[in-house]
């Protein structure tokens, strides 16, 4: 026989069990459901907010194709690039181009040399070398001529020097020497 608990003791030893079993089914059972409703709630709300975001920047597909026509014209212009058909045409452009903005400056295109093409990328790199005589504000705007306007060009390697008198001393003009390029898109 078992021994005989006092009314109090039983009955603290009945709750406790039943706080146990409660504790036990909050556990085991309850809380997870919980955390479960928790995590699904929040995916929900993240979900709300990303289609909102959808709605507020999607646009009809008719809009998407005729951006994408827009943007695959432009990359094909040619705005910006030498207009020559082959290398040899570019480099007449280059040399014609510098001529004309020379004497229009009242300075002297005293020489050209066409570089070597190369490629850069999808672009071809169209040089030549120059030698113009010219002072000192005529060169101020024969260069900001050249580097201002369409197509695109980029002066590079510049040496100036003063030019010599012929009497023994020094002219107020300069020799200038430099490479001008621009780019031509690429045949392939």
């Amino acid at each position: 026989m078992s021994p005989a608990l006092s009314p109090v003791v039983s009955r603290g030893l009945a709750l406790a069990i039943l706080a146990a079993l409660v504790l036990l089914a909050f556990t085991g059972i309850v809380q997870p459901l919980l955390e479960t409703y928790g995590t699904a709630r929040a995916s929900a709300e993240q979900m709300r907010t990303a289609i909102a975001h959808a709605e507020a920047v999607g646009r009809n597909p008719a809009e998407l194709k005729a951006e994408l026509a827009q943007l695959k014209e432009r990359q094909n212009s040619t705005v910006g690039f030498l207009r020559g058909t082959n290398e040899p045409l570019a480099a007449a452009e280059l040399q014609d181009r510098l001529k004309t903005i020379v004497e229009s400056a009242r300075g002297e295109l005293r020489s050209t040399q066409i570089l070597p093409a190369r490629d850069e990328g999808k672009v071809r790199r169209i040089s030549i070398r120059c030698q113009i005589q010219t002072d000192i504000a005529s060169l101020q705007r024969v260069f900001y001529q050249l580097e201002s306007a369409s197509p695109l060009l980029v002066l590079d390697n510049i040496e100036i020097r003063p030019r010599p008198s012929r009497v023994g001393g020094v002219d107020s003009g300069l020799e200038v020497r430099f490479d001008l390029y621009g780019y031509m898109r690429s045949a392939s």
